[in-house]
């Protein structure tokens, strides 16, 4: 049972189908848990005492009791976002939402709908935006990828990648045959993998780059800008960029990405977001010169508020303001 009366929203994890949960120490030998596919804004996010109680969902193949509320929350916060690796738990927490009848925030009816393969269909079409075909199955072995690829139309070079990992794990770019070799590292045991198309993005001083964008009740925040000399962008990438260039060259970005890159993306982001139908989520993608966005990703399952940056910390307190307002308007209570 949830054990305040008080409470008026309640944010809701979840476990992923392997009922795995990750174990981390701090400096003072405390327990930690990490829990994989949730977007993490409860732990993060500064609340009034008492306005908000959190609940763990554990997959359909988990025991689980029913939850009683001796007071029903005027808001939902679906933190699971990984449509992928977390299903079991999105349909338990579909069921919640039907038995509490309330307001949601990410509902998981909606998040079960952006598996990489239905946001890529979903997107396709929009004036502004390149969004790369991808495609789900469960090859068996590396032959069956090059024969998918051969039958889809899928050009070399493609992309192969294992279904619910992020931050390129298990990613690789397929140049050609040569690469057969390599695919011999993933586990064809019948999982799902998606086939991507791969779009040449590297500029005149041969780097890559990628913009994430946070959404928040339809509002884009530019979260931030990376780039590096490989294809394969993520937070190691960081280093890269400060051995080359002071924190002055992403400022610079972000000024020029609010006053002037956004208002003319801003009817692309508004479809993408219609057709998504999240209130809260991302998008990774690489802007274009010519004013274009090709999207890598778009889901709910991106973490916005954890920076070990205190420079940028002012674009993080962006988010936060934003997240505040929406929580506000949506439960109807004063958060902070």
């Amino acid at each position: 049972m949830i054990p305040s009366p008080t409470m008026a929203i309640l944010f809701v994890d979840g476990v992923n189908d392997q009922s795995q949960v990750g174990i981390t120490l701090n400096d003072k030998g405390e327990v930690g848990y990490l829990i994989d596919g949730n977007c993490s804004v409860h732990n993060r996010l500064p609340l009034r005492q008492d306005v908000a109680a959190s609940l763990m969902i554990f997959g359909k193949g988990v025991k689980q009791r029913s939850v009683e509320f001796r007071k029903l929350p005027s808001l939902i916060f679906n933190q699971i976002a990984d449509a992928d690796s977390h299903r079991g738990a999105l349909e338990r927490c579909v069921e919640l939402c039907e038995q509490v009848n309330t307001t949601v925030i990410n509902h998981p009816r909606k998040v079960l709908r952006t598996s990489r393969d239905q946001v890529s269909q979903k997107l396709q079409g929009i004036p502004g935006v390149i969004m790369p075909r991808t495609q789900c199955f469960q090859p068996s072995s590396p032959e069956e990828v090059f024969s998918r690829a051969t039958a889809e139309r899928f050009e070399f070079p493609f992309i192969i990648r294992m279904a619910g990992l992020h931050g390129g794990q298990s990613m690789i770019k397929v140049n050609g045959r040569e690469d057969c070799a390599a695919l011999h590292a993933l586990p064809f045991d019948g999982r799902n993998f998606y086939l991507t198309e791969y779009v040449h993005l590297r500029d005149e001083q041969g780097l890559y780059h990628k913009q994430r964008i946070a959404v928040i009740d339809g509002e884009p925040v530019l979260r931030h800008a990376m780039y590096d000399s490989d294809w394969k962008i993520h937070s190691g990438s960081r280093a890269f960029m400060m051995a080359r260039d002071s924190w002055e060259v992403e400022f610079a970005y972000f000024d020029r990405f609010d006053k002037g890159l956004l208002p003319p993306m801003r009817p692309a982001i508004d479809e993408i977001t219609g057709r998504l139908q999240l209130e809260y989520y991302g998008i990774d993608c690489a802007l274009q010169p010519d004013g274009q966005m090709v999207v890598f990703e778009a889901n709910a399952n991106m973490n916005f508020l954890y920076n070990p940056y205190d420079v940028i910390q002012y674009r993080v307190d962006v988010i936060v303001d934003r997240l505040h307002k929406m929580l506000t308007r949506y439960s109807g209570e004063r958060v902070i």
